[in-house]
């Protein structure tokens, strides 16, 4: 790699900086603006240019920008032929990633990837295992929730101006917290939306979904039930399976995982001293070898679909 490029500068931009400067020691890191803020070149970067100066010669692009930009930019990236990988969601809802998917010819398809991370967590790799080996036997329910208070998220920022708080932007807790709907799709596959719901809770002052409560149907004909929120105090991640051997919870925080049965309970897994920015890295480095493990431009749809379902079945706002 000698050039490589990510497009906006927040948080998990300079983040997909940092760690592109250390995957790629000889590689020009360029950083690139996804809106008006401050023409400084962010600390992480080598050098910040525009959209407009990026080309063919660019052998790698992060989209980073607000899940609104990701259509646009992610195009110009790809009609480079430039290998690209897009910040989750893939796009702002379903109609805009339906109509980008589906324009794209095959050879574009296979050169971009969606990031999500938490399939990268060793502990998801372990769940994963568990259930393509049927160890757990029949599996009868799914509890996927996950919970952290909003203005925590980004210290010294004001969180009503960042992209999670903000519609026009694509926040939302479905978008923000879209890792939940792409891991139970990713491990279960989700057949149908049975019933939601989808709030706001007035304290946070926001104009996007603060709670989002869902019940779904899994291809294995189990019952799945999904909670997001910007509102827990203390974080929280954590996806409980309950089958015909025993039940799991798998702690996504604590990147463990532990068995309850008959005869008590035992840890199957604990990667409590995993960094977690180790997911990123393998990530970046999976999708540059092209192993085809790295979300899908399709399964990124699917999750934006999963979304769209949610919103229809939704009987508060």
């Amino acid at each position: 790699m000698k050039k490589v490029a990510v497009i906006g500068c927040g948080n998990i931009g300079q983040r997909h900086m940092r760690n592109l400067a250390t995957l790629f020691t000889n590689a020009t890191v360029y950083a690139i603006r996804s809106g008006s803020g401050n023409a400084f070149c962010p600390a992480d970067a080598d050098q910040l240019i525009t959209l407009d100066e990026l080309d063919s010669s660019f052998e790698l692009a992060i989209v980073a920008s607000p899940a609104n930009f990701h259509v646009p930019h992610a195009r110009h990236c790809l009609d480079l032929n430039i290998s690209t990988l897009i910040e989750k969601p893939l796009a702002q809802d379903y109609a805009h990633g339906l109509h980008f998917v589906d324009s794209l010819s095959p050879g574009n398809n296979k050169l971009a990837s969606v990031a999500y991370c938490l399939r990268y967590l060793p502990s998801a790799q372990f769940i994963k295992k568990l259930i393509e080996t049927k160890q757990l036997g029949r599996i009868y329910n799914v509890n996927a929730e996950v919970g952290q208070y909003l203005p925590d998220w980004r210290s010294g920022t004001d969180y009503t101006q960042s992209v999670s708080a903000r519609s026009d932007l694509g926040g939302g807790a479905l978008n923000e917290l879209s890792h939940e709907l792409d891991y139970i799709n990713w491990l279960f596959g989700v057949e149908k939306v049975l019933s939601a719901s989808v709030r706001r809770s007035h304290e946070l002052n926001t104009d996007v979904e603060e709670i989002v409560d869902a019940q779904v149907t899994l291809k294995n004909s189990a019952i799945g039930t999904i909670h997001l929120d910007f509102l827990q105090k203390r974080p929280y991640r954590k996806c409980v399976i309950i089958a015909e051997n025993a039940r799991i919870e798998w702690d996504l925080i604590a990147n463990s995982v532990t068995q309850f049965d008959a005869n008590g309970f035992k840890a199957l897994f604990d990667g409590s001293r995993y960094d977690k920015n180790h997911m990123y890295l393998d990530m970046i480095g999976d999708f540059i070898a092209q192993k085809q493990n790295t979300a899908s431009l399709r399964e990124g749809l699917e999750v934006l679909h999963i979304i769209q379902r949610i919103k229809e079945s939704a009987h508060n706002v």
